[in-house]
């Protein structure tokens, strides 16, 4: 008799707590963000949508993000929202105006939210994407191609000076009528973080005394987003007599040569011719009285 009073009361305590959880149910339906990828500094408004699921009407929902460890703050509004009353199968909106703060990294954030009612609370994530458009500069940072119809190494420099690190950092060098490409056209050179630098390094023939390098560059974004773009970059050589005037290259001492072996030949001939004529002039003799 006791066991079926036990669990006849276990029962009834049983579809009391269904019974209360159906009383009591609220459905966090969606979330939505505007924009959906947002720049440092730039406003988020997001928006929650609540729906009462259960069988009678809810008072006093709190709706609440936590920000603590994500780069947002609250603007114009709380971080925490009252709801009065809910009725049941009632839908709501909650709106939230937050703000990136400037020291945000690119990336995707989850943000926790909390619903609380009746005792009961829910939790769920929101994400929101803080995207910066990386910045890259490229020039010239030395070559040893000093004047035309040489050949050697041209070093391009690339820095990132943007707020977003670059990552998977491709450069081809396109064909020119100026040069001849001795070395790979296509250099990998990875990641860039930010306030850094890279190099890459191509060897060619250089034909003019000026030349532009077409380079292609393709990167991404911490967020995996595809940037691809066309740079150029200029330098200019000199002549070989103005390199050898400027003192850039040692002078050439080949015409010295040639006038010295001329001189050396032209005096051991005429040595020569001089000497074979002495010999054929005739000798006086003595003669006796």
């Amino acid at each position: 008799m006791k066991k079926i009073i036990f669990l006849t009361l276990f029962i009834f305590l049983l579809a009391i707590q269904v019974f209360q959880v159906k009383a009591d149910d609220i459905l966090i339906n969606s979330v939505t963000s505007i924009p959906k990828e947002a720049s440092l500094g730039e406003r988020v408004d997001v928006t929650i949508n609540l729906e009462n699921i259960g069988t009678k009407n809810i008072k006093n929902i709190a709706v609440k993000l936590d920000l603590s460890q994500v780069p947002f703050a609250p603007i114009d509004s709380s971080t925490e929202y009252i709801i009065k009353e809910l009725d049941n199968d009632e839908n709501t909106k909650v709106s939230f105006s937050l703000i990136v703060l400037p020291t945000a990294t690119p990336g995707i954030y989850k943000i926790p939210i909390e619903v609380a009612y009746s005792n009961v609370t829910k939790k769920a994530l929101i994400s929101l994407t803080v995207q910066v458009k990386p910045q890259l500069f490229v020039e010239l940072d030395k070559t040893d191609i000093i004047y035309a119809g040489t050949s050697g190494n041209v070093i391009i420099k690339f820095v990132n000076n943007g707020l977003a690190d670059i990552k998977f950092l491709t450069v081809i060098l396109d064909n020119s009528q100026s040069y001849d490409i001795l070395s790979s056209k296509t250099v990998y050179i990875g990641n860039i973080d930010r306030d850094d630098t890279q190099t890459a390094e191509f060897k060619i023939f250089q034909k003019d005394r000026s030349s532009v390098l077409p380079l292609k560059i393709e990167y991404r974004d911490a967020n995996n987003n595809l940037y691809r773009e066309n740079k150029l970059v200029s330098f200019d050589t000199y002549t070989k007599d103005q390199a050898e005037k400027l003192g850039l290259i040692k002078k050439s001492n080949f015409i010295n040569y040639i006038i010295f072996v001329l001189v050396f030949v032209i005096l051991f001939l005429i040595f020569r011719f001089r000497r074979k004529r002495k010999s054929k002039l005739p000798t006086n003799k003595l003669v006796g009285f």
